[in-house]
């Protein structure tokens, strides 16, 4: 998909990777609209790279529709929208306090949903468009010190693949990205977790798993939108452990689709 000239609605957009996928995207052309939800940083990106601001608390799915309403009063219909806010609970379950779980399932997953629910009547319309969602590798297999974060992931991969399925014959296409651990405060924080910090250490020690560079990581996503992509998986080592899972997604998609590509009374359907 061609990004010069296409409206992208990044979310987290003033995070470590959030930060340089809205600078690669700037550089490709894209008309951007940013959301984050403190304002400050955000406006300071936006007027940065010539996009719009949109300061908004995704974890409150009521201000959705405000969202897309005044991403589109600024660059007209989505073309791209790119979920990378995302945070992490890191601790044990027993040690999760209260209101992290909710907060993360509403994040990591429910933000997404809601929101690619309300631009798709705009995408199949025209039929065109891209859904992006930034998920992790924990999706594939959780650390310890990390379900919580793990179980977010896994559910936003499942419903992109799901959705892949559903959007099949409509012109309108999904992106799904599972990345490894990226050079980051997020790193950082799941470092302080004992159980966690020893299972990276582990997957280091057995070259497997390796930190990821942040500018490394917004140009692939980038390049894999341009592209038309369906899946981007960093590092690329990892890519077996991926198609391990991606496997039976594949078995499921071909008996489900094989028959007749969906259309779009399908997709309302």
């Amino acid at each position: 998909m061609r990004l010069s000239g296409s409206h992208v609605l990044l979310t987290g957009a003033t995070g470590t990777i959030g930060s340089r996928l809205a600078a690669e995207l700037a550089l490709r052309g894209a008309r951007l609209t940013l959301v984050a939800r403190r304002p400050g940083p955000l406006e300071a990106l936006a007027a940065r790279l010539g996009g719009a601001a949109v300061p908004t608390d995704l974890t409150d799915t009521r201000g959705l529709p405000d969202l897309v309403a005044a991403a589109e009063a600024h660059h007209g219909p989505v073309d791209v929208l790119l979920h990378n806010a995302a945070v992490e609970t890191v601790g044990t379950l027993s040690e999760v306090r209260d209101g992290e779980v909710a907060d993360a399932v509403a994040l990591n997953l429910g933000a997404p949903l809601e929101l690619t629910r309300l631009v798709l009547p705009s995408m199949l319309a025209r039929r065109q468009g891209c859904v992006v969602g930034v998920s992790s590798l924990a999706a594939l297999a959780t650390f310890p010190g990390l379900s919580v974060y793990g179980a977010t992931k896994a559910g936003l991969s499942a419903a992109l693949a799901g959705l892949r399925i559903e959007l099949r014959g409509t012109g309108v296409r999904t992106t799904t990205v599972e990345i490894g651990p990226v050079a980051s405060e997020m790193m950082e924080r799941i470092g302080s977790q004992p159980l966690a910090a020893a299972a990276f250490a582990r997957a280091r020690s057995l070259r497997v798993l390796p930190v990821l560079d942040a500018d490394a990581v917004a140009l692939a996503v980038v390049d894999a939108v341009e592209g038309d992509r369906p899946r981007l998986t960093l590092p690329r080592r990892a890519a077996p452990l991926a198609s391990l899972t991606e496997a039976p997604r594949a078995v499921v998609r071909v008996a489900l689709t094989g028959l007749r590509p969906a259309t779009r009374d399908a997709v309302r359907a």
